[in-house]
């Protein structure tokens, strides 16, 4: 019977510890909107030194619109000219497309979703006041309203970044994956002298080819001979020179591609670190609290305080990453390195089907390194064709031949590089696919796992830490199939034009 009362003791304890994980205390703190006092089924909180009011109850009060998307868990909210968004567990808020940190998370207590009090004022323009003698909160969007408290409502709009650059720094800007590959061929200097490198071919072609009156068929005049051979070469050169302008947007636009989607990635990578610390964070606590009631040793508490100083290691990693990646791309497009801005391009995730015999032959027959190797071999044949045996000092005849013959394996060598690409390529993008295919299986059961959870902690047979836990698994796998789909994103494109992978073309030499 000792044992049973323990164990139900114990039970109680746990149960009140986890309801306080969330630091939040409520009950008697009273709310007064334009005069009048409110009355909501969830009263606000105090949390983290924050004051969470009910979203729904205030923003209507105020003369907004509130809409719930239970699927996204996502709150909209707008008034007149202005829309609010919110995501349940993000200290990150949406004026008008434009991010505003919070102090504390949005959170959700017995089907309210509540936020930062700071945040009724930076969203609607209300005063608000917080009496903390009396636990009052005062709002008003008339004239004569409260001020508000700047002491003790401590969320402002996110600064623009100076040094360090975070998951949820400002963004001034929208940037597509097309204004981006625009912005990089623009302020391209590869692009400005290739283009350069067109019209200096072109120039020295036209004045080669002033003494060219015919075309040889066999070898004659040795100067003749030599000046329709120069004049070949300059013309290839000019060819090679236009589809070499080509190849280098090609490959600007892959280089954007590339550094677009792995953007993308690095900042999934910053937010889910920011989770997995605040999921350690609440393991410490519960390691803490099971030792203060001597439910565990000080082993516990020192492995949960060594998982939150590993997880704080790896968002600064992600961060540095991510300041890095934008760094790159800003290079790339011309932008200053402290700027920022959002992505507005997400690849969505569709089946790859593609015959790769026939891509193949698409890649051979379009691929300017086989147009050029073929050239080449052409050029060989020229000079074999031409070849003047009563010149003193000429290359041995045999020797033109091996030119021939090199020139013929190394179009061979090259056709055969293009085509292990493609089906390297294809190869990866569905090994991805499959990956893609088994996140989701797994989605569906972590999704599922966290409603039960969900459920459970709603009739007292689960703690908060629980149901944050399996919504950390839905989350993780979310962002590792978005992770893979940009991948694919970019291999689609390496796929059908792989010589992007290697750069522009050499000119002929």
């Amino acid at each position: 019977m000792k044992r049973f009362a323990v164990a139900v003791l114990s039970a109680l304890v746990l149960t009140s510890t986890f309801a306080n994980l969330a630091g939040a205390q409520s009950g008697d703190i009273k709310v007064i909107i334009n005069g009048v006092t409110q009355q909501y089924t969830q009263p606000p909180v105090v949390s983290q030194n924050t004051t969470l009011v009910p979203l729904r109850g205030v923003f209507e009060s105020l003369g907004a619109k509130v809409e719930w998307d239970s699927k996204a868990k996502k709150v909209t909210a707008s008034k007149n000219d202005d829309t609010l968004t919110l995501n349940i567990g993000s200290q990150l808020a949406y004026k008008n497309s434009k991010p505003v940190q919070l102090d504390a998370a949005t959170q959700i207590q017995k089907g309210q979703v509540l936020v930062p009090l700071r945040f009724v004022s930076q969203s609607l323009g209300a005063k608000v006041n917080w009496n903390q003698t009396s636990r009052t909160v005062t709002i008003s969007n008339q004239v004569n309203g409260s001020t508000t408290d700047i002491n003790v409502l401590s969320s402002k709009p996110l600064a623009a970044p100076v040094t360090k650059v975070t998951y949820d720094t400002y963004y001034n800007d929208f940037l597509s994956y097309n204004d981006a590959v625009k912005l990089a061929i623009a302020d391209s200097t590869t692009i400005k002298t290739v283009e350069t490198n067109i019209d200096q071919t072109r120039k020295i072609m036209q004045e080669t080819g002033k003494n060219i009156d015919y075309v040889p068929l066999e070898a004659g005049v040795e100067a003749s001979d030599k000046a329709f051979k120069g004049y070949a070469q300059t013309n290839l050169n000019y060819e090679v020179a236009k589809k070499n302008l080509e190849m280098t947007k090609e490959g600007i636009e892959y280089n954007v591609k590339d550094l677009y989607n792995k953007l993308l990635q690095k900042q999934n990578a910053v937010k889910l670190a920011a989770l997995n610390i605040e999921d350690a964070e609440r393991k410490l606590k519960v390691a803490q609290i099971k030792r203060d009631n001597q439910m565990s040793s000080d082993y516990e508490v020192t492995q949960a305080t060594n998982l939150v100083t590993q997880n704080q290691a790896a968002l600064d990693k992600a961060k540095k990453d991510l300041d890095s990646a934008f760094l790159t791309l800003n290079q790339l497009i011309g932008y200053k390195p402290e700027q920022r801005y959002e992505l507005k391009d997400k690849p969505v995730y569709s089946e790859f089907k593609s015959n790769v015999e026939t891509t193949v032959s698409q890649v051979l027959t379009s691929s300017t390194a086989v147009w050029l190797s073929e050239q080449k071999v052409d050029l060989a044949e020229l000079s074999l064709k031409l070849y003047n045996f009563s010149t003193p000092g000429n290359t041995p005849y045999e020797a033109e031949q091996l030119n021939v013959e090199k020139a013929q394996l190394a179009t061979e060598g090259t056709k055969r590089q293009l085509e292990e690409a493609v089906r390297n390529a294809y190869n990866t993008i569905k090994g991805l696919e499959s990956q893609y295919s088994q996140i989701q299986a797994g989605l569906v059961s972590a999704r599922s796992a966290a409603e039960m959870a969900k459920k459970q902690f709603d009739v007292g047979l689960a703690t908060e830490i629980q149901v944050y836990e399996a919504n950390l698994k839905v989350t993780t796998a979310e962002q590792q199939a978005e992770d893979i789909v940009a991948s694919i994103d970019t291999l689609k494109m390496a796929y059908g034009k792989p010589w992007v992978l290697q750069g522009a073309a050499s000119g002929a030499q």
